[in-house]
């Protein structure tokens, strides 16, 4: 089973602001500016939106980053540790009326900066110096260009990554440039992850060149020209160092104390490591932390199969497609056994766009499929074997790409009947005039045809919620409403807990929402007002 990241609970509170606690809005804060800082640094930054009324407290997935808002409630300071855990924390800004839904804040390793204007020449670029910097900056206005000088040596490669639709959720799809002191483009990159570009440049010769950054509106519409607006969000990176593209295994097996690893990526020098149980990531030497994913299955890479090339299920395989032959896989399986066989690319951020097929030992085709969706390029299939015998499993690009950027994972293993239970949101206010409804989708897979039960932990004394069951079959079996009422003896903001239960095998599972880098929120945040 596919585990994207751990379940994370959003508990601990940073601060508390020490004003007069008054009736009215609860806070509006819709994103900072800038969206993240360097481990060990204090960073100042913009809280953008309305900061409510009374008192203002943030909360944090850890409290190794430590946020004090000023007296306006419009900024706050930053206070990032040294031990800071790496990448996105998730943050909820909260008065005694209510709560934010969780916004990010983004830890890095390398010196950081913010963009400053006007920069949309090339004779007004921002130097910046290498081997490694952050940028911060906001395409503030329609038609904003913003403009970077660097100065390489020749056979230097600089590898530039833009991050602002994916994680950040700046509703922008931004393109990236190399260009010369002429202005003639040298390289360029649009969407490398999803709407966010990536573009790496070798220098020919010693001497200065420009990073240039532009954008369109994510959501398509009439405008014709460069988009921008204060929403336009992004952190761009600037290195010469090692930055890992991906690794084989792309997973690793949850039950491994300790995982070798085969590191591809720019710059790279060293191309073998390890990662043990408690590491989360690759850090050192690398300018970009990379996260390293854990899986339920044995999972391994390609060369490690036996010279037939045969599957032992269940199994994760990790490989690369580097020339237009298909890749054949080989598999023994039963009359009737059901298998779900997955590759994922897209999902790992690889160029594949993977066509998946099975066929019989005498070349008919079983099953195929090509994309999951048409914004999700990944390949899946479930399927019944309808006779005892060997079966080949195939991978090969859709459009016959290769090369080493074409990776992929394939996830191999006997299907099972399981149940997904969704929140479309992560906070709620308790009125005392009518309930609270929480909206609760239920994704059933492969089969699962049993009742789930919901409960709810963690209400404050007073407070109840109505016993519900998404049957098996009609319009709960999709989706409920989640009822909660009644009056609190005292006012209470905190989390609580969601909970699934499957009625006949028990199996109990909290209810989720997902964040846009997969972390699975397990807690939804309660505010019951005085």
């Amino acid at each position: 089973m596919w585990r994207a990241s751990e379940v994370c609970r959003i508990c601990g509170i940073t601060i508390v602001f020490s004003g007069a606690s008054l009736a009215g809005d609860p806070p509006a804060v819709e994103r900072l500016i800038p969206p993240g800082g360097q481990r060990g640094m204090t960073v100042n930054v913009q809280l953008v939106g309305k900061p409510g009324e009374g008192d203002l407290r943030i909360v944090s997935d850890d409290d190794s980053i430590v946020l004090t808002p000023n007296e306006k409630k419009d900024a706050a300071s930053v206070t990032i540790s040294e031990n800071a855990r790496l990448g996105v924390h998730w943050l909820r800004f909260c008065n005694p009326d209510g709560a934010t839904e969780l916004k990010p804040f983004i830890v890095g390793m390398i010196p950081e900066i913010t963009e400053t204007e006007p920069n949309a020449k090339i004779a007004e670029a921002n130097s910046v110096e290498l081997p490694s910097v952050t940028i911060n900056g906001v395409l503030e206005k329609s038609g904003e260009v913003e403009t970077f000088a660097v100065t390489l040596s020749k056979g230097q490669t600089i590898v530039c990554a833009l991050q602002a639709n994916f994680i950040i959720g700046s509703p922008l799809d931004a393109v990236l440039q190399i260009v010369d002191s002429h202005g003639a483009v040298l390289a360029q990159n649009d969407d490398d992850l999803s709407f966010d570009p990536r573009v790496t440049f070798t220098a020919p010769d010693d001497g200065k060149w420009f990073v240039r950054t532009f954008a369109f509106s994510a959501v398509p519409n009439s405008t014709i020209g460069f988009a921008g607006g204060a929403d336009f969000v992004y952190r761009l990176t600037l290195t010469t160092a090692a930055v890992v593209e991906h690794t084989e295994p792309a997973m690793r097996f949850a039950k491994d104390n300790d995982t070798s690893l085969a590191v591809f990526g720019w710059n790279i020098e060293t191309p073998a490591t390890s990662l043990n149980r408690d590491q989360q990531a690759l850090t050192q030497p690398y300018a970009l932390p990379y996260f390293v994913p854990r899986c339920d299955i044995p999972s391994i890479v390609e060369s490690q199969l036996p010279a037939d090339r045969m599957l032992t299920l269940p199994v994760a395989v990790t490989g690369r497609v580097t020339t237009t032959d298909d890749v054949v896989f080989l598999l023994n399986a039963s009359i009737s056994q059901k298998l779900s066989l997955s590759v994922h690319a897209q999902r790992i951020g690889s160029m594949l766009d993977p066509v998946l097929i099975v066929k019989d030992s005498q070349g008919m085709v079983i099953h195929e499929h090509d994309d999951l969706s048409g914004d999700n390029r990944d390949a899946e299939l479930h399927l019944t074997i309808p006779a005892d015998g060997q079966y080949r499993v195939i991978i090969r690009d859709r459009f016959q790409n290769m090369g080493d950027r074409c990776f992929y994972l394939l996830h191999c293993e006997e299907t099972h009947a399981m149940y997904a239970a969704t929140l479309a949101a992560t906070t709620g206010t308790l009125n005392p005039d009518k309930p609270l409804e929480i909206p609760i989708t239920f994704e059933r897979k492969h089969g699962f045809a049993e009742p789930v039960d919901i409960r709810v932990e963690g209400l404050p004394a007073g407070v109840t919620f109505e016993c519900l069951r998404s049957e098996k079959d009609g319009e709960t079996a999709k989706s409920v409403i989640l009822k909660i009422s009644g009056t609190a003896a005292a006012a209470f903001q905190g989390p609580i807990r969601i909970v699934a239960e499957s009625a006949e095998s028990k199996h109990m599972q909290p209810v989720t929402f997902l964040t846009p880098d997969k972390t699975q929120i397990a807690e939804y945040w309660l505010t019951v007002p005085k």
